[in-house]
């Protein structure tokens, strides 16, 4: 049993961002939103957005590129990742990001 593990529905955010590594495997990040409603003074419900990184590798990654484009209704399975990394001018940076292990399209 796995002991990170997520799952999302939500929508493609943006468009797809696919490239190969070096040693030929395909890669793709999706930015996907969830939403929500929150309540605020009183009955008053507020929606919020809440935006993820989601990394595909190898054959999701495939399967991403060839199902999924901006607007698409998304069911995300995965794992948590955080990385660290540090930018052009020397400052750290912390990422989380989903790690793909099954993709289904929800749309009808």
């Amino acid at each position: 049993m796995q002991h990170n593990s997520v799952r999302l529905i939500g929508y493609v955010g943006a468009d797809l961002k696919v490239r190969t590594t070096g040693n030929g495997t395909k890669m793709a990040i999706l930015r996907v939103a969830t939403h929500d409603f929150l309540k605020k003074d009183g009955d008053q419900k507020v929606f919020n957005s809440t935006w993820h990184q989601v990394v595909a590798w190898g054959s999701f990654a495939e399967k991403a590129e060839s199902s999924f484009v901006k607007g698409s209704h998304i069911l995300v399975e995965g794992s948590l990742r955080y990385r660290k990394y540090t930018d052009e001018n020397g400052d750290p940076h912390y990422a989380t990001e989903i790690k793909a292990e099954g993709l289904i399209s929800l749309d009808r």
